[in-house]
C-alpha cells in the first residue's frame, strides 16, 4: 500500500510536472516554470539526454533513414511518333507479362529515372570526354534523331561503367 504524504510535505515526483507539460506542448521558451513552486526548471534543450556517438573510422557508417517520399506532382511531357508509341506500349505490355504484374509506362520511366540518377557521375564524366553536341531545332526530325542517338550512346557507354544498383 502506498504511503500517504502529510499536508505540509511535498510529494515525490521524479519528473517535474512543468517539464512534462512543456515537452507535450512543444514549448519554445528557454526556461519552464514549475507549477508547484514557481521556480525555474532547466529547459529540455539545455540538457543532453543522450551522449553523442563517435564512430570508430573502421566501423561502418550509421544507417541512413528511409527517404521521405514526396508526392508525385510534376508532369513532364514527351512527344512520340505513332510507331514509337506502339513500340513502347508493346514493350511495357511484354514486360508486365514477364513480371506477372500490371505495369504502366510511367512505372518503367520512373525506373529509368532511378537508373539515370544512380549513374549521374558516370554520365557526366562520359559527356565530358565526348564530342560536344549541338541541339538541332525541333523542326528537323532527322537531325533531332541523330542528336538523340548520340546522346543515347553517351548514356549507354556511361551505364556500362556504372556499378550496379544496391
Amino acid at each position: 500500500m502506498a504511503k500517504r504524504v502529510s499536508g505540509n510535505e511535498k510529494p515525490y515526483r521524479p519528473v517535474d510536472e512543468a517539464l512534462v507539460r512543456s515537452v507535450l506542448r512543444g514549448s519554445d521558451s528557454e526556461e519552464t516554470t514549475s507549477v508547484s513552486d514557481n521556480t525555474a526548471a532547466p529547459s529540455v534543450r539545455d540538457s543532453t539526454l543522450v551522449e553523442p556517438i563517435t564512430l570508430d573510422p573502421q566501423q561502418s557508417p550509421p544507417i541512413q533513414p528511409a527517404p521521405v517520399i514526396e508526392k508525385l506532382s510534376r508532369e513532364k511531357r514527351v512527344l512520340l511518333t505513332k510507331s514509337e508509341e506502339r513500340e513502347i506500349e508493346r514493350f511495357v505490355s511484354r514486360l508486365a507479362e514477364e513480371l506477372e504484374t500490371p505495369l504502366k509506362l510511367s512505372h518503367v520511366l520512373r525506373s529509368c529515372m532511378t537508373i539515370l540518377r544512380h549513374a549521374q557521375k558516370e554520365i557526366i564524366a562520359q559527356a565530358s570526354h565526348s564530342e560536344k553536341l549541338e541541339r538541332p531545332p525541333n523542326g528537323d526530325p532527322v537531325a533531332l534523331a541523330e542528336f538523340e542517338y548520340k546522346l543515347a550512346q553517351i548514356i549507354s557507354d556511361a551505364l556500362s561503367k556504372t556499378p550496379p544498383l544496391d
